[in-house]
């Protein structure tokens, strides 16, 4: 049996939520990983010009993810309203089925067209606001393919860092592990994502 769309949303943003916690301790990563370079001087000149782009990663994975986030947020609120509206257009037609004969039957259908409309609107709504949280659930595992790149440039400026090499080794792990955290958090999105029906 599937979850209910707003449990999934829900689901979603927590994972969501998750990557930008990573993505703000990558951040941290990247101003250790200025102050390392500043410290070695030219000894770490080739891995000083990454800690830019760390840094630039860093803050538009907070970016990308908080407006995903946000994004998720908003269908679970819509999928709730949804499961609502769905709800009670079920119980005008029940209605209106149960009371064909009564007198006052045609009093129902105004009731019973605004909530099918309303339920249409709906539809559309959550249609769209998927598309666009898959959108940038894809802009952010394109951005977090780049930080594979940067760590593994910064892996080899740090092996010729000399006896700054232990820190930069570090924090070139940590860029690692991160963007690993961080893609599993959007593949467990992602997978949510594509399960979710209207």
């Amino acid at each position: 049996m599937s979850q209910p769309m707003f449990v999934v949303a829900a689901r979603i943003a927590s994972h969501l939520h998750k990557a930008t916690k990573i993505a703000e301790n990558l951040s941290l990563t990247a101003k250790n990983a200025k102050a390392v370079t500043v410290r070695a001087g030219e000894q770490a000149a080739g891995f000083a010009a990454l800690t830019d782009f760390i840094q630039e990663l860093a803050s538009s994975t907070i970016s990308l993810a908080q407006a995903v986030n946000s994004i998720a947020i908003n269908i679970s609120m819509r999928a709730t309203r949804l499961e609502r509206v769905k709800l009670a257009n079920c119980r005008f037609k029940l209605a209106n089925h149960l009371g064909q004969d009564a007198c006052f039957i045609a009093d129902i259908q105004p009731f019973l067209q605004k909530t099918e409309a309303t339920l249409k609107a709906l539809q559309d709504e959550f249609i769209e606001l998927l598309a666009k949280l898959n959108q940038l659930v894809e802009d952010t595992h394109r951005q977090i393919r780049s930080a594979s790149v940067i760590s593994t440039m910064s892996k080899v400026e740090a092996s010729n860092s000399g006896p700054y090499k232990p820190q930069l080794e570090v924090i070139s792990d940590n860029i690692a592990q991160a963007a690993n955290a961080i893609r599993k958090e959007l593949n467990c999105a992602e997978s949510l994502l594509h399960s979710a029906k209207v």
